[in-house]
């Protein structure tokens, strides 16, 4: 018996406690999170490169590209 939620569901057909998940954002999240691992593998690239070959001007793009994949 839900008589204490009577306030809440005013009638016996009530869609406010059905849990449906949106297709968009599901999609979104997971292009989002692609993204977020392409930047972090970029960036480990440029990190790499830029310790065996003594290259410093690489470590302000992979800071970049590890800022882009949080």
């Amino acid at each position: 018996n839900c008589s204490y939620f009577k306030h809440f569901t005013p009638g016996e057909t009530s869609e406010i406690f059905e849990v449906t998940t949106q297709k968009e954002y599901s999609i979104s999240a997971a292009a989002m999170s692609i993204f977020s691992v392409g930047f972090a593998i970029i960036g480990t690239i440029c990190v790499l490169l830029s310790f065996r070959k003594k290259r410093d001007y690489l470590l302000k793009p992979a800071s970049m590209f590890y800022t882009f994949a949080g």
